[in-house]
């Protein structure tokens, strides 16, 4: 039977409302009060959210690492012991237990016990397995955007945040400028009627190109999985891997989320033999007919833009993931005399923010904030993906009930498995086709 809108959207909230009708025990950390730390995703993003969560307040310890790759690990718990020894045991890196392989990520999230903090970071493909595994657990989560490539991996997620909720964990998402302080400034004056009713969204992420590292010591697979932004399967394309920050603060400017979409994206300068296209737009209609216009593109030497624009009845506000300034202006061009509202609420790092708020609600039992939004919006980036490789236009429903997926059982791939997809003879891989592909 078909899911409405609507019943997706309430979805996760009536799980809650079940919940509180009776008590749970709430999931704290151990008696000492230490918090152990586990990370699954060794990578940048993985470096960074290890290094924050290690820096809140109160005492925490990383207990266990894992990634696909040993030399990631290594390489990370370097950093530690260079930026925070304090946060090992005994100040000894022996003490953290390193896993490796494709699923390492059971034996590092078994080493912690009921109430710890496992952060996720792996490339998109592989959360939702991840996430559930730590849920059921009983484990507090970090969940790194983005959170899945395609339908049933986003219902997956749906599902383990009613868990985690029913078990009174808490969930972080690593949608990081909600947690900037100008930007929650900001969207707080915009539903206060600052720039009046919307009119119009506007997402932008155009760039330089993003490199390609191919290591021939190194299987197609292990190399797909270093490389994972060059490769849908793994990320999901740039529409839902990079994107969902700014499609996200164009959601919660509105404060709705998408019901139609199509767009259209190719490969126009990009020779590299990978899946990656170069740029992308997806025009989003919102049920009151209202528009969001999501510009992506990675072209060398082509204009420079990374902002979400919110256009009003009275004016527009500038702000989201790469415009550190959020402003309101009284015109419908970013001219600094036409500024009437910018922010003086201080620059934070919002990276570091999402982590004190984590530890914060878990060592004082305070409630979750916005993970169903999150997912929403993620949701919102795998309808964007339908749309470019199909050409097609994409309804809520369309999306919600594809049961199409990328990888079928992919926690049985292992490191030395084939390579779900494989270049032809020639090295190029498989690219979608408008109007033919349909991947949903």
């Amino acid at each position: 039977m078909s899911t409405t809108r609507r019943q997706f959207l309430k979805g996760t909230a009536a799980a809650a409302a079940v919940a509180s009708t009776f008590t749970i025990p709430a999931v704290h950390a151990a008696e000492n009060n230490t918090i152990h730390v586990g990370i699954v995703g060794c990578g940048s993003r993985g470096s960074g959210a290890l290094l924050q969560a290690l820096s809140t307040e109160g005492p925490v310890e990383l207990v266990s690492m894992a990634d696909a790759f040993e030399f990631k690990t290594e390489r990370l718990l370097q950093r530690v012991v260079e930026a925070r020894p304090d946060r090992l045991k005994n100040k000894d890196p022996n003490t953290v237990a390193r896993f490796h392989g494709l699923h390492g990520y059971k034996a590092c999230i078994d080493a912690l016990n009921p109430g710890d903090v496992v952060i996720l970071t792996t490339p998109t493909a592989f959360r939702h397995i991840h996430f559930r595994y730590a849920v059921e657990r009983g484990i507090h989560v970090f969940l790194e955007k983005s959170f899945a490539v395609d339908t049933p991996g986003i219902k997956h997620v749906a599902k383990s945040w009613e868990i985690a909720q029913q078990k009174g964990l808490k969930v972080m998402t690593g949608l990081n400028n909600r947690k900037y302080f100008r930007t929650e400034d900001c969207v707080d004056q915009i539903h206060n009627g600052a720039i009046g009713d919307i009119t119009g969204i506007f997402v932008y992420r155009c760039q330089e190109e993003v490199p390609y590292n191919y290591d021939p010591n190194k299987s197609t697979l292990q190399n797909q999985l270093l490389n994972f932004n060059s490769f849908t399967w793994v990320a999901g394309s740039p529409i839902i891997d990079w994107m969902i920050h700014n499609i996200d603060i164009g959601c919660w400017s509105k404060n709705d989320w998408p019901v139609w979409c199509q767009g259209v994206c190719g490969r126009s300068v990009r020779t590299i033999k990978d899946q990656a296209y170069d740029h992308s737009t997806v025009e989003y209609h919102f049920k009151d007919g209202v528009r969001m216009v999501v510009q992506q593109r990675q072209i060398p030497g082509t204009w420079w833009a990374f902002k979400c624009v919110v256009q009003g009845t009275k004016g527009m506000a500038v702000l989201g993931e790469g415009h550190p300034s959020p402003c309101i202006y009284k015109g419908f061009t970013e001219d600094h005399n036409d500024i009437v509202w910018r922010s003086e609420k201080p620059r934070n790092d919002s990276y570091q923010e999402e982590h004190n708020r984590l530890f914060r609600i878990i060592r004082e039992d305070l409630p979750n904030v916005k993970v169903d939004e999150g997912i929403k919006s993620a949701f919102a980036g795998v309808m964007g993906r339908m749309a470019l490789e199909s050409g097609q236009e994409i309804s809520y429903d369309t999306a919600w009930n594809s049961e199409f997926q990328f990888v079928k059982d992919l926690d049985a791939l292992e490191l030395d498995s084939p390579a779900p997809i494989e270049p032809d003879a020639d090295g190029n891989y498989p690219q979608f086709k408008q109007g033919i592909t349909r991947n949903f």
